[in-house]
């Protein structure tokens, strides 16, 4: 199996961007509006993949041109602009992706 000539970087020079979601103390549980913005994320196809992590804790991944636009985007997340979780952005030099490891029915494709 080969790998990409650029470990993180498309054709388009996006790279990703692993975002770790952390409750603030009191934060209490998602909101509605996070699901409809992550949504909107999928729809504008920015986010490759996220979830839960346990019961406070949420993470996911981007693909975004630079840092900045990355940080954009995350800073519009009603979970971090309310306070209500506070956000790490790292870049991630994504190496592959085996997709015959990824269940179909998670897989968003709109044709």
């Amino acid at each position: 199996m080969g790998r990409p000539a650029a470990a993180g970087v498309g054709v388009t020079g996006a790279s990703y961007f692993l975002v770790l979601l952390t409750a603030a103390a009191g934060a209490g549980a998602p909101r509605a509006d996070h699901e409809a913005f992550v949504d909107s994320l999928v729809d504008r196809r920015l986010v490759l993949l996220g979830g839960p992590l346990g019961e406070d804790d949420a993470a996911y991944v981007l693909r975004c041109g630079s840092p900045a636009e990355a940080q954009d985007v995350v800073a519009a997340d009603p979970l971090v602009a309310s306070g209500a979780r506070t956000a790490t952005v790292t870049r991630w030099d994504l190496v592959g992706v085996d997709l015959r490891l990824v269940d179909p029915d998670l897989v968003v494709d709109d044709g």
